[in-house]
């Protein structure tokens, strides 16, 4: 079977013709004849048959605007040129030899067939076809892969450009070329892991800003991705934990420790519940202070320590403990156990602790005045009721205190002393208002006897032969035999009983001694001075 065209020899199976590539539906089939005269006038037969065909071709070729070539960028199915095989090869050396013995064709002078020169160039132009054809098919896939490969490095500089905005933290901006690249290599899952980074940083945000509900949330949405589980759990404990505090704030006490000791060990949770309990004990504490248990108050507040000011409320309460002990003893009259609670009040400017105070200790010096004066210290009573000032009737207690002069005389005689053999004559200045009180005693201070004498008064005393000394006292104010004077402008004398400022002097029988009291010239018999030695000593 020939190609209809170019009558290149077609296989059963060929659909194209290998040497120009016409269909093989319009093969002719002839039957192989040896050379001879049957194959020379098949030949001719044949050439006209070809030169018919090559001039239709060439008029339909020139009919053919330039213009009409092979749109651009179509697709070209390329056949491939097949291999003329034995049998083309001996088809074409038949010809070959047969279009030697052409009649004429070797004919000196005569000039060559034109049928026969154009049977010759056909397949040389069926050659350039087929290759022109091939030139353009490998150009169009040379385009294409120039384009393929233009467009996988754009992908490729894209992708890396994703990738570096991904690992600088511009997540917004890689997602959105990781999506234009669709499944060009990982960019499918590398637009979701960026869309979650960015979620996950949105939620991050939101954590930072306090708005931990919204954060929350947004992490509950991430599921698994990265520590977002635990962070949904630190989002609800910081809401929690700040739900809290602002029930601190409130002074809902009890709500809030049970709040924090639901968080556990979240930030100083447990410190916070432990302060909730210690605002509890206080505000009890204070309730029971108001209440006036005192005790129970104190033991609270020394239970709480160191916290707003419960160790001075617990001072306070114990103040108030010791001051309610003090009034109750004062109650009973019981001023000396309350003196002593009360003199560390006082001292503090605790409430009125040192009215009360001087109460009691007004108290307990006018019980002292009192037994002063009963028992015959007038002195000391006069004291202690003047001190007191107006408490009570202490300023005429103190008037009363004040004794009458008793009368001018001997008030005390020693009966071991009865002897009479020395007589001493004592005088007073008649130009002093102040009383006098004589003691007389042995050189070995044995109290002999007391001599009272008013102002100018004077007074004999009869002695037993002995030494004796002399003591003189006077003042203005006469408190009895055990504080004489006292010791306002009052003096307590030993007089001088010799020319050599000796204390004491030899009494001697048969013998009259006169003694002459605070005159401005000391003239007496004997004495010659005094020694001042005050009321203790008297």
């Amino acid at each position: 079977m020939f190609c209809a065209n170019c009558e290149e020899r077609l296989k059963t199976d060929d659909m194209f013709c290998s040497g120009c590539g016409t269909a093989a539906e319009n093969a002719k089939k002839v039957d192989e004849k040896p050379a001879g005269e049957d194959g020379i006038k098949e030949t001719d037969e044949q050439s006209s048959v070809e030169d018919e065909t090559d001039k239709s071709e060439s008029e339909s070729g020139s009919d053919k605007p330039d213009d009409e070539a092979e749109p651009e960028g179509e697709t070209v199915v390329e056949t491939p040129e097949a291999k003329p095989n034995d049998e083309n090869e001996t088809e074409n050396e038949v010809k070959a030899d047969t279009a030697e013995i052409e009649p004429d064709s070797d004919i000196p002078g005569s000039e060559p067939d034109s049928d026969t020169t154009s049977e010759k160039e056909k397949p040389n132009k069926k050659k350039l076809t087929v290759i022109i054809a091939a030139a353009a098919v490998a150009v169009i896939i040379i385009a294409v892969a120039v384009v393929l490969l233009v467009m996988h490095l754009n992908r490729t500089s894209a992708y890396e450009e994703a990738v570096e905005l991904m690992d600088s933290g511009n997540y917004s901006a890689a997602h959105e070329i990781f999506e234009d690249l669709g499944n060009f290599r990982d960019s499918e899952e590398l637009a979701l892991e960026s869309q979650l980074r960015m979620d996950y940083y949105a939620a991050v945000q939101l954590m930072d800003r306090g708005n931990y509900q919204g954060a929350m949330e947004a992490f509950q949405l991430l599921g698994d991705f990265r520590d977002s589980a635990e962070l949904v759990t630190e989002c609800q404990q910081r809401i929690d934990y700040y739900y809290a505090i602002q029930l601190m704030e409130d002074e809902n006490f009890a709500e809030a420790r049970s709040a924090f000791d639901a968080l556990g060990e979240f930030r100083d949770s447990a410190t916070l519940s432990g302060r909730a309990q210690r605002e509890i004990n206080y505000i009890v504490a204070l309730e029971h202070m108001d209440a006036g248990e005192y005790q129970i108050a104190m033991e609270m507040f020394i239970l709480i320590g160191d916290f707003r000011d419960s160790a001075d409320l617990a001072v306070e309460c114990e103040n108030r403990i010791t001051y309610g002990e003090a009034v109750a003893l004062m109650s009973v009259d019981n001023h000396a156990e309350a003196i002593l609670l009360l003199e560390p009040l006082a001292e503090i400017g605790f409430r009125d602790s040192d009215e009360l105070l001087l109460a009691s200790n007004n108290f307990i010096t006018f019980g002292l005045a009192e037994e002063a004066y009963d028992a015959g210290l007038f002195y000391t009573a006069h004291t202690l009721f003047l001190s007191l000032g107006d408490y009570r009737d202490s300023r005429s207690r103190a008037e009363q205190s004040i004794q009458e002069h008793p009368e001018t005389g001997q008030i005390y005689r020693n009966e071991d002393f009865a002897g009479r053999a020395v007589e001493i004559r004592i005088r007073t200045p008649s130009d002093d208002p102040r009383p006098t009180f004589l003691k007389i005693y042995t050189d070995e201070e044995v109290l002999v006897s007391t001599i009272f004498l008013r102002s100018g008064a004077s007074h004999t005393v009869r002695l037993p032969v002995g030494t004796y000394m002399i003591r003189m006292g006077f003042g203005d104010n006469w408190f009895g035999t055990y504080e004489y004077f006292g010791d306002t402008n009052a003096f307590y004398i030993t007089l001088f009983l010799d020319d050599e400022g000796s204390t004491t002097h030899q009494f001697r029988s048969n013998f009259i001694y006169t003694l002459t009291l605070r005159a401005e010239t000391e003239l007496f018999d004997l004495f010659s001075g005094f020694l001042n030695e005050g009321r203790d000593g008297f």
